[in-house]
């Protein structure tokens, strides 16, 4: 272990006692071993992976009891019409976290974010970033599929992009599971998710690539993997933007 990974995991034991103090109490003093390094690697590794567990368990747990806070929510006439919620899908304890505009029709019968043709194009973009699924998060500003007609939700095609109204509903949830999560970058993906968080109606093609400042985290916004599917030559932008959040993330 490099002084720099020897920093980290101090760092993340000092978060992780701070958040859990009843654990621990003034039994160790992390101030002092952060300055020396006396501390052998192999309880340094152990410390920061039970740190690692609990943080996980403590982020997992806050987003099952948002989830189950929300996902009955009728609060806008999407719930009123949705087959599933679709919450989000992912490591609690992210560092990367995709957000979209809303499920589509696949997503709304299965009940999970990006599962279509544009969600195996969003698997390749992380898998080619050095990433699963696995390890980062994903979900949408409105948690309810948004249709044409919203009498028919078996008809293919019949997807739309939320309303501003609908996504001011929506928005607290979204906002609620980012501080569950506490990701290093968001990458909102399209024109409705980026104006939506940025709260712009500046397009996307003039917003991606410019790794902005959302609250305490970076905001990378980028093109819809959908937009790939009807123009691969776009793919040369995003790896662009992706090359960007890795560097973040390195």
């Amino acid at each position: 272990m490099n002084r720099s990974d020897y920093t980290k995991t101090i760092s993340l034991i000092k978060t992780y006692v701070a958040e859990e103090k009843d654990w621990y109490g003034d039994e160790l003093s992390y101030d002092a071993a952060a300055k020396s390094s006396v501390l052998p690697v192999s309880a340094a590794d152990t410390a920061r992976a039970d740190a690692e567990r609990v943080l996980m368990k403590k982020s997992s747990s806050a987003l099952e009891k948002l989830r189950k806070e929300i996902c009955d929510c009728v609060r806008c006439p999407l719930g009123k019409t949705r087959i599933n919620f679709v919450f989000g899908t992912g490591n609690p304890r992210a560092r990367l976290m995709f957000v979209g505009e809303g499920p589509g029709f696949s997503e709304d019968h299965q009940g999970e974010p990006f599962i279509g043709r544009a969600g195996k194009m969003l698997t390749k973009i992380i898998e080619a970033m050095g990433m699963l699924r696995s390890d980062v998060y994903i979900a949408n500003i409105v948690k309810c599929h948004p249709m044409k007609d919203a009498s028919n939700p078996e008809l293919h095609g019949n997807d739309r992009p939320p309303t501003p109204e609908e996504m001011a509903f929506c928005m607290p949830y979204l906002e609620r599971q980012i501080e569950c999560i506490k990701p290093v970058v968001i990458c909102t993906l399209g024109t409705t998710a980026s104006q939506g968080l940025l709260g712009v109606d500046t397009v996307i093609g003039k917003l991606r690539g410019n790794m902005v400042d959302y609250k305490k985290y970076k905001l990378m916004p980028t093109y819809h993997p959908a937009a790939l599917l009807r123009n691969p030559a776009l793919k040369r932008d995003l790896w662009e933007d992706m090359k960007q959040i890795k560097k973040i993330l390195a």
